[in-house]
């Protein structure tokens, strides 16, 4: 199993509740991101601020506007689960919590960036597969051990 932890990116872009909406706005927009979280005290997860919730819903602080369900997952979940709860739930990032402290993020795009850049090698005859998780048994050999192998960016 591929915990979250290794896949997922440290280096979150976060807002208060008190965030005006306006500036909320202008740093997804300057970031290309869709959404972040919304942090109280301690960096406890509080909401979920969207595109969707700048376009859609009516208020002059992020508090106003974000979404308070918030869906999370702890850093040693598996990268497979969190894959089915961001389809399942039909939702683009999921927060990483620590003691209930955000500690990461995980996206869609960071789940498909690790499907792109990884494969699974049989340790028995060298052939690879791309999944999440290593297949049960290899195609061509029956081989069942695998060994994770991934690829830096650019190459």
């Amino acid at each position: 199993m591929i915990p979250v932890k290794q896949v997922m990116n440290r280096n979150v872009l976060t807002f208060r509740e008190s965030t005006p909406v306006g500036e909320a706005a202008r740093v997804l927009s300057e970031n290309h991101i869709t959404g972040a979280p919304v942090v109280a005290g301690e960096g406890e997860v509080v909401g979920i601020v969207s595109e969707i919730d700048i376009l859609t819903k009516r208020g002059t602080k992020v508090g106003d506007i974000m979404s308070p369900h918030v869906i999370s997952v702890n850093e040693d979940t598996g990268i497979v689960e969190a894959a089915r709860l961001l389809a399942g739930e039909r939702i683009r990032r999921l927060p990483v919590l620590r003691r209930g402290r955000l500690v990461g993020l995980l996206s869609r795009s960071d789940v498909l960036d690790f499907f792109t850049r990884s494969h699974w090698s049989c340790r028995r005859c060298g052939h690879t597969e791309r999944g999440l998780e290593a297949p049960e048994e290899c195609r061509h050999c029956g081989g069942k051990r695998f060994e994770l192998e991934r690829t830096l960016p650019g190459t």
